[in-house]
């Protein structure tokens, strides 16, 4: 008994060991495994919740535009212009077709007020009317005045001839009463040439009077022809084949004309484009028109239609600079861009983005702008590497309106950040921000 109590002792020794080591090492076990949590819960906090929402950028070799961009407006390098009348009195519109109707030859695209002419045609020929009644009127009292004269005349006749009869008759009476008779004979004769003379002048004095009547009365004519044409040019009909385009009303603040307008005339107010040939007109600041030339290409894209972009050639650049608006003491010159292509969706007056291709350099690093930082006075990137990022000092070169090339610093197939990787944001009471870096991107302001 003694022998087999003894031999059951290490055994029950050795189990409870066991026992106590197995609960050691779970409890060590479950304290590792939780401790390893904690640091992956930390580790994507901290990275996930920051590193990997930062928007990354690839860094790649290509060509490197560097451009000057501004807005302008497609127009017809041709087109017809349809312009105001040259009429007396002031112009309104009271009509306009409606801009882009196709239109054909002697389609009726604008009309004017015609009350102020209509008024003057009335006046001219209620002159008329008055001119025609003064000339029969004239007619009238030559008529009488001539009657008159003919009764003159023949009366004038008949003593002349009686004045003779009587002289015939009496030569055998004395001499004194022949003389007397020869006398009165000679007296009507000249009576009888005198009124005869008279009459002839009348007669050459009521034709020039009636020939004047008749000039007034032409000029009179005249005038309300005039009129009546004028009145027929208050409507204004196409000449061609086109798509109507309205004209700018630079005495209304360049705005396109409308009914209401009053224009002055031989104003364009109308065009009829060729868009088989188109351009773009706009207007560079002073600052940059040093460096655009003629023969510059550009890429113009449209505003209604972000996807299509075109290729254009700047074709004039104007000498005289002018001011951006009534209101800018900014000076500008207008460029004109021909299109090089044309195209069924290029309409006159369409907006254009038209970026000027100032320089190009081929096969060169560069990154937006907004990616490179600024630290103790230099140029820094924050570059990729692993799940983290790291600074890295940059030399940079040229740059255009969003990028920027980097000369030293970056290889092909870098990835840097966007963001600042760095910067801690507290929101407190007086919502400050502090930065590890200076966050702010060169040529932005902060």
């Amino acid at each position: 008994m003694k022998s087999s109590e003894t031999n059951m002792i290490p055994w029950n020794a050795l189990h409870s060991r066991f026992n106590k080591l197995k609960l050691h090492n779970n409890k060590f076990a479950i304290s590792t495994m939780g401790l390893i949590v904690i640091v992956l819960i930390i580790y994507f906090v901290f990275s996930v919740g920051s590193n990997n929402n930062i928007p990354l950028y690839k860094i790649k070799r290509a060509n490197f535009l560097i451009s000057i961009t501004e807005s302008g407006e497609l127009r017809a390098k041709n087109s017809i212009s349809i312009t105001a009348p040259r009429v007396r009195g002031n112009l309104k519109i009271v009509y306009l077709i409606s801009e882009g109707t196709f239109v054909k030859p002697g389609d009726i695209v604008c009309k004017f007020d015609p009350s102020e002419i209509l008024s003057s045609l009335k006046d001219a020929q209620t002159r008329l009317e008055l001119t025609l009644m003064d000339k029969e009127k004239l007619k009238a009292n030559q008529n009488a005045s001539l009657a008159q004269m003919e009764s003159q005349l023949k009366s004038a006749e008949l003593s002349f001839e009686l004045s003779l009869m009587k002289l015939d008759q009496l030569k055998f009476e004395a001499t004194a009463v022949q003389q007397q008779a020869k006398l009165e004979h000679e007296k009507n004769k000249i009576g009888f040439e005198q009124t005869k003379q008279e009459y002839k002048s009348r007669l050459s004095i009521n034709k020039s009077d009636v020939e004047r009547m008749d000039v007034e009365i032409r000029q009179k004519r005249d005038e309300i022809t005039k009129v009546q044409r004028d009145l027929e040019l208050l409507t204004l009909k196409a000449t061609s084949e086109g798509i109507v385009v309205y004209s700018n009303n630079f005495s209304n603040q360049g705005r396109k004309y409308s009914i209401g307008d009053t224009p002055w005339a031989g104003a364009e107010i109308i065009t009829l484009p060729d868009l088989s040939s188109m351009e773009s007109r706009t207007f560079i600041n002073e600052v940059d028109i040093s460096n655009i030339k003629v023969g510059q290409k550009v890429i113009v894209r449209l505003d209604a239609y972000n996807d299509s972009s075109f290729f254009g050639t700047i074709s004039s650049v104007s000498s005289i600079g002018k001011n951006k608006d009534m209101t800018s003491n900014i000076k500008v010159f207008e460029v004109i861009v021909s299109m090089d292509n044309s195209s069924s969706i290029l309409r006159p007056g369409m907006t254009t983005i038209n970026k000027v291709i100032v320089k190009q350099r081929t096969k060169v690093l560069y990154i937006p702008q907004e990616a490179v930082f600024r630290n103790n006075d230099a140029n820094i990137v924050f570059i990729k590497h692993g799940s983290g990022f790291s600074e890295r000092i940059i030399q940079l070169g040229e740059k255009n309106e969003d990028y920027i090339v980097v000369t030293n610093g970056l290889s092909d197939s870098d990835e840097i950040a966007l963001l600042n990787p760095n910067a801690e944001i507290k929101t407190n009471t007086n919502d400050e921000s502090i930065n590890s870096t200076e966050a702010y991107s060169i040529g932005k302001s902060k």
